[in-house]
């Protein structure tokens, strides 16, 4: 079995949402794809060094943002009843797509719909992490 890992720092763009501009032009509504997606690109090529997923992929990726301001108390730590998940936007679902789609255009799988299972998860960081994604790719088993 083959499997890479990664990281990508940067706060997590969704993918999906589009406004229509007119003449039936339609564009990304979240501004901040672009780059994220440029990032996420950079770090799956370096950590394929070139390998490409033929057959069939899992993928885990675990999104990490950053915490309110409400979630600490005087002192500077996080408080005891402070979520550990995040559930409000941007949705998983979108969050994903744009995930998805950056492993393809870095060429390390042909297309996502090569993707048989996809586990997905939205925390807030905890002391000392910083805001982006952990993620693998594994081959079939």
């Amino acid at each position: 079995m083959t499997a890479i890992h990664w990281t990508s720092v940067g706060i997590p763009a969704p993918q999906g949402s589009k406004r229509h501009v007119g003449r039936g032009i339609m564009i990304e509504s979240c501004k901040a794809l672009p780059a994220w997606r440029e990032q996420v690109i950079y770090d799956v090529t370096k950590a394929a060094k070139g390998h490409v997923f033929i057959e069939g992929v899992s993928i885990n990726v675990a999104f990490r943002f950053p915490r309110l301001k409400a979630h600490f108390n005087s002192k500077g730590l996080i408080k005891d009843k402070a979520p550990i998940f995040k559930t409000t936007k941007p949705d998983i679902d979108k969050l994903c797509r744009a995930v998805l789609d950056a492993i393809t255009i870095a060429g390390a799988i042909r297309d996502d719909s090569q993707c048989y299972a996809l586990t997905a998860v939205k925390t807030y960081c905890n002391e000392g992490q910083q805001p982006g994604i952990s993620a693998t790719i594994s081959d079939l088993l």
